[in-house]
């Protein structure tokens, strides 16, 4: 799978190049998404707290920001890294923890699908355990 085409933007809406230094976001351009450049909580917290931080977000001039499904979020993971495995030069701050997705696993809906990038494994968890949560926001919204 080839990594994603990431591109820094300001908090005014306007692209960066890549080697700008004050972003908010990042824009997966052939996914249609955009994804905040940190986790949207500071430290781990409960699947419910973390979804109600991302569509509490208003960023961009948008508030329609949501968790992201286990697809979205696995976009992110960058194979080549470590220790966090998604790239540190576009997401700052990404602890080597999890962080949920909106998907919810086929076995129980008291469980959801999270991408743990410490190495950048998915797996499913119970929601009443503690992670982190990147926020999402897809073209057309």
């Amino acid at each position: 799978m080839s990594k994603p085409t990431l591109i820094k933007i300001a908090a005014d809406g306007a692209q960066l190049p890549a080697d700008a230094a004050d972003w908010v976001a990042v824009h997966l351009p052939q996914h249609g998404l955009t994804f905040t450049r940190t986790s949207v909580v500071d430290r781990d917290v409960p699947h419910a707290e973390c979804e109600a931080a991302c569509k509490a977000l208003t960023l961009l001039g948008h508030a329609d920001w949501d968790l992201p499904t286990i697809e979205e979020l696995s976009l992110l993971i960058d194979r080549t890294r470590h220790e966090p495995a998604i790239d540190t030069d576009y997401f700052v701050d990404i602890q080597n923890d999890w962080y949920w997705s909106k998907t919810p696993a086929a076995w129980s809906s008291a469980s959801a699908w999270l991408v743990n990038f410490s190495g950048g494994y998915v797996y499913g968890y119970p929601r009443d355990c503690d992670g982190f949560a990147l926020a999402v926001r897809r073209a057309g919204q």
